[in-house]
């Protein structure tokens, strides 16, 4: 199911975003365990040669295993190769242009932290206290 809607400043009325899409097997009023992501998101990763169809497999693998609350994530290489399929060259490829196309930060060893353009997931109510843009 998907849905265009909008993101309105609850203090002013101003929209702050005209330009979202809600996709989940869910109907869109449901306030848990949804993940929202951003039609700009999205149109950056499926217009950009480098990312679509390639790196976009490790970028929704990390969205799987995504902390929403605070957008990081413990990615292990080991792991993440074998659950992909993919040879140690393709895995850091695709972690070096998700980190050069600004989808991601690097953190530490093993910690990146996604951007929060990305979308949210979860509760809205946890999203506002944490203000990340819902």
């Amino acid at each position: 199911m998907a849905k265009r809607l909008a993101v309105i400043d609850r203090d002013t009325g101003e929209i702050v975003e005209d330009n979202i899409l809600f996709i989940g097997k869910k109907p869109y009023r449901v306030d848990k365990g949804y993940i929202k992501i951003f039609v700009a998101f999205l149109k950056d990763v499926v217009e950009d040669n480098e990312i679509a169809g390639k790196a976009i497999r490790l970028l929704f693998y990390m969205l799987e295993k995504i902390d929403f609350n605070t957008y990081t994530i413990t990615l292990i290489p080991k792991y993440a190769r074998e659950e992909l399929g993919v040879s140690e060259k393709t895995f850091y490829n695709w972690l070096n242009t998700l980190i050069k196309k600004g989808l991601i930060t690097k953190i530490d060893r093993y910690t990146y932290q996604l951007n929060p353009y990305i979308g949210v997931k979860g509760s809205s109510q946890e999203a506002l206290k944490n203000d990340i843009g819902v």
